[in-house]
């Protein structure tokens, strides 16, 4: 079919979701294809579908235009416990990728890359954790939708990426820097964001970037635009039948203001609003769903906690929680109260919940219980009250303590203002009976506050924090990666302001760290690397508190970046005097409490509690389940046999738990009788386990069951890592990567492979990804050159015994072996690959990349090439992340000869490092851009890093 004009955008969403756009999508569509360019603000009421800003981002990139952009970044900054946007694009991709329709067919056709054998939109969702490094957009020239933080995305923006190994990061930098539309939904909440992107793109001069800059969008209902600012509203949906309804969905509000001290405040508050969730819950049968929120996880457990033992169903939902945890939860509460469920008689269901429901959950409750709180964050709330418009009466009752003043630690003054403009309104309930209350429909409410004037509305926002000026010379600093200046500037000032509290540590809990070894503790967690799936998000003072068994001084809510002290309890008060921390596969250390920084992701002893099945609990002193073994890990999952997994498997099936004892007793017998079992034979038992399962389980399967499905085509490692006696994963499992020399050395299903048929193969994929990207001849070609000797290093004798396991002198004595690049050894057989290390003699910490780059030299000087030269040497030195600006300084103990037959050349390895490095870095960067120049990186790293997995051989 012709190009793709805005009347095809209906069909387009008819085809891929049901249903027809609200006028304010359609309008939106026909504006950006008319005028060229994206508003600056987006002003949508909630109920309308902003979500559906992820459609229209990707049908206008099918369309062509200009202001298109190749990755749309949907940013909020709310810990979700429910994540709608990613949901919703999850199902994006699968109509795409089975389209309905000639629209949906033809948008999917013109997103799928050329010799891409993945899915027309890769979605991914960006939490704490650390499985998404590198594999969470696997081509650079990919369309793609990812869902985060304004932590998870603004540090990768700001090369500073939390939980990624240094290394890493300049991918992420350039994929979040380049050619993206970042959409930050509820942007009041994240001004300090904002300001810093506007101020980081404008020093970065246009003219001189490779790929187009990102483009900002904000979200927000409550929030005013600035001047000059062009703004999309949603001002003719309420001619619209459906849109119409949730607008005038029936709300009833009703204040309430319970006689409290400042001593007897937390139990007052907690019983009054259990007391009327009791209330307003109805009968053992009325079927009600009444949410009750409040502003501290503290506060919302104590209230759980309250509503025990009775005729409801109670549940407890904290974005602070793991989201394997998650998933076990969600499966058995969330159908219950999901928007266009069936309304029927049955036993009613209080939900718990803090801020995490105020976005991103399509939550439709009957009744609502809320602490009072800011204008923006009450809207918000009852946003989730009677969503369709569906019941007669809807009623939201407002709970006000008032021995808190302007000092409230989640809101500041904004509550007190947002409570005192409420009761100007209506009066407080004087008696347990509910009165007419006050009208808070969406149109009701926008009704209510278009006479206010600025400085009343700005009284009922959270005060905004002190936001520093980014200045070029920050800047610089951040995309030095390796090494990382000394000192770093913090990126958390730039992503919440300096008046906030530090950004998250995410935590992970693991068996097997035997108490008092904790140096036996990092190559425990190595066995399995942490995944985000397994991590819980919380502030580094809360950590600290929870570490230094402190009883929590401040109130912990689930928004980012709230005001907190940072300075660390004394030391001789530490629980533990050392945690894992994991900074990526190369960076696993141990480190004191008071040593953990901002981003890290910490492991500790599943023995020292401070988690149970709701999430974050640093009350509880319960030994918390090791769920290492439940977590996809991209697709790659791996699984111990050992108690961990039993454990876990009992949560979700006592027949499998009972099956997998059986099978790692029957595997402790084979080892001690020396016949250790083939691969098959697990194959076959993780099967005849799966079939246990009733077949319900399997259309749609929680995290036990989808990984023994994914693991029926597994490797077997043996361990003598007790108390575990085999590791079962996939081909290379979680293990393969592109930061160390180990796993920039294996293929994927572990074929060898010849240095010059990689190398060819990478040149091939790197051309064809700079050319999808739209890069000039001169940069494509430097891209390709820089592709073909970006291994060159790896001709060094010792290099080579590592990779053909054998010692150099055997390689000398015997026949002429072919130069490889890839060893053919899995990944995750860590065992064997420092066998080799140690047989091979290949310095510590020496990188073939020194040796490529002085190769990729003598090339370029003997050869015409239309190339930018430092570029090539560049890109050749840095393609696993180091020389930004240095590599390593090492010296080589033992120098070998390297010939180069084809330039009659010969070099020795003793000259490790480049000082020419940092002037062409630094000017690389003035010529590209600091974003441009990690693009071009992440052309040759992630071609590198698709051949390797494919084993793909290129042209001759």
């Amino acid at each position: 079919m012709s190009q793709l004009t805005a009347a095809d955008f209906s069909e387009f969403l008819q085809e891929t979701h049901g249903r027809k756009p609200f006028p304010w999508q359609q309008h939106l569509v026909e504006r950006v294809l008319t005028e060229g360019r994206w508003p600056d603000v987006l002003d949508v009421p909630t109920g309308l579908g902003k979500t559906t800003m992820i459609d229209i981002a990707v049908f206008v990139a099918a369309a062509g235009v200009e202001c298109a952009r190749r990755r749309l970044f949907f940013v909020v900054d709310r810990r979700l416990v429910v994540d709608e946007a990613y949901e919703h694009a999850i199902a994006l991709a699968g109509a795409l990728a089975e389209p309905k329709g000639p629209i949906s067919a033809h948008v999917a056709q013109v997103l799928r890359q050329k010799n891409d054998d993945g899915p027309a939109l890769q979605v991914t969702r960006m939490r704490g954790g650390v499985t998404w490094s590198w594999r969470w957009l696997e081509r650079p020239d990919r369309y793609a939708v990812v869902v985060g933080t304004v932590d998870q995305i603004g540090s990768r923006l700001l090369f500073r990426g939390y939980q990624v190994g240094q290394h890493l990061r300049p991918i992420d930098a350039a994929l979040t820097g380049t050619d993206s539309l970042i959409v930050i939904d509820e942007a009041h909440l994240a001004e300090p964001l904002v300001k810093t992107l506007r101020a980081a793109f404008i020093a970065d001069d246009p003219q001189i970037v490779v790929g187009p800059q990102p483009t900002l969008i904000t979200m927000s209902a409550t929030t005013p635009a600035a001047e000059g600012q062009q703004v999309h509203r949603a001002d003719t949906d309420d001619q619209h039948e459906i849109a119409r309804q949730r607008l005038a969905a029936p709300r009833r509000l009703h204040l309430l203001q319970p006689e409290v001290t400042k001593k007897n405040a937390g139990a007052v508050m907690a019983m009054t609003m259990a007391a009327w969730a009791k209330a307003l819950v109805g009968d053992a049968q009325s079927g009600h769903v009444v949410a009750v929120i409040c502003n501290t996880v503290g506060r919302a457990r104590a209230v759980h906690t309250l509503l025990q033992g009775g005729d409801a169903d109670v549940e407890l939902l904290i974005g602070r929680s793991r989201p394997i945890d998650r998933e076990y939860l969600l499966r058995r509460c969330y159908p219950r109260m999901k928007v266009g469920r069936t309304r029927a008689a049955g036993k009613p269901l209080i939900v718990c919940a803090t801020q995490t429901v105020e976005v991103g959950a399509n939550i439709d409750a009957d009744h609502l219980v809320t602490e009072s709180a800011s204008l923006a964050a009450l809207i918000q709330r009852l946003g989730r009250l009677n969503r369709l418009g569906k019941l007669t009466r809807a009623d939201a009752v407002v709970v006000h303590d008032a021995s808190v003043g302007p000092d409230d630690p989640v809101y500041g003054p904004a509550r007190q203002a947002t409570w005192q403009w409420l009761s100007t309104l209506t009066a407080p309930l004087e008696s347990n009976q509910l009165g007419d209350g006050i009208d808070v429909s969406p149109l009701a409410l926008r009704r209510l506050l278009e006479p206010l004037d600025s400085t009343v509305r700005q009284g009922m926002r959270e005060p905004l924090p002190y936001m520093p000026v980014l200045f070029d010379q920050v800047l610089d600093a951040w995309v030095r990666t390796s090494p990382i200046p000394y000192p770093d500037p913090p990126v958390a000032p730039y992503l919440h302001g300096i008046d906030r509290g530090s950004p998250d540590v995410a935590v992970v809990w693991r068996s097997g760290l035997v108490e008092g070894e904790p140096q036996a503790w990092p190559s425990t967690v190595m066995e399995m690397p942490p995944s985000t799936e397994e991590a819980v998000e919380v502030s580094l003072h809360a950590v600290r508190q929870w570490l230094a068994e402190e009883e929590s001084s401040d109130p912990l809510g689930d928004v980012e970046g709230a005001p907190q002290d940072e300075d660390p309890p004394p030391s001789r008060f530490w629980r533990l005097n050392q945690v894992v921390c994991y900074r990526g596969k190369d960076d696993v250390t141990l480190i004191s409490p008071a040593e953990i920084r901002p981003g890290d992701l910490i492991v500790v002893p599943c023995e020292q509690g401070g988690c149970d099945e709701y999430g974050w609990n640093p009350t509880s002193t319960s030994p918390v389940l090791d769920v290492a073994d439940l977590a996809y890990r991209g697709g790659r999952p791996a699984v111990r046999l050992g108690p961990a997994i039993v454990d876990a498997a009992r949560r979700e099936s006592p027949a499998i738990g009972q099956a997998l004892r059986d099978l790692i007793d029957q595997t402790r017998a084979d080892l001690a009788d020396d016949t250790p079992p083939a691969a098959g034979v697990y194959r076959k038992e993780l099967q005849r386990i799966i079939d246990l399962l009733p077949a319900e389980d399997l259309e749609n399967p929680l995290p036990l069951a989808r990984n023994l499905r994914a693991l029926t085509r597994c490797t077997v490692t043996f361990t003598d890592k007790a108390p575990y006696v085999a590791l079962l994963t996939t081909k290379g499992g979680a293990w393969v990567g592109d930061a160390d020399a180990w796993g920039s050395s294996v293929a994927g299903s572990g074929k060898k492979m010849t240095l010059h048929v990689h190398e060819r193969a990478v040149a091939d994929r790197a051309e064809e990804f700079a050319l999808n990207l739209g890069l000039g001849p001169v940069l494509v070609n430097s891209v390709r050159v820089a592709a073909l000797w970006h291994d060159e290093g790896k001709r060094d004798a010792r290099f080579q015994a590592m990779l053909h396991g054998r010692p150099p002198r055997v390689l000398r004595s015997g026949t002429r072996r072919e130069l490889l690049a890839k060893s053919g050894l899995d990944p995750a057989d860590r065992a064997a690959y420092r066998r080799a290390k140690l047989i091979s003699g290949y310095p510590d910490g020496m990188r073939h990349e020194a040796l490529s780059a002085r190769i990729a030299h003598l090339h370029l000087e003997a050869g015409s090439h239309d190339v930018d030269p430092d570029l090539v040497i560049h890109l050749v030195a840095a393609h696993h992340g180091r020389s930004r600006p240095l590599l390593p300084p090492i010296t080589d103990p033992a120098p070998e000869t390297v010939h180069i037959d084809e330039l009659s050349v010969t070099l020795d390895t003793g000259e490790t490092l480049d000082w020419d490095a940092p002037r062409r870095f630094a000017e690389l960067n003035q010529r590209y851009g600091r974003w441009g120049l990690a693009l071009l990186e992440s052309v040759v790293r992630l071609a590198d890093i698709w051949c390797s997995e494919r084993e793909e051989e290129g042209t001759p």
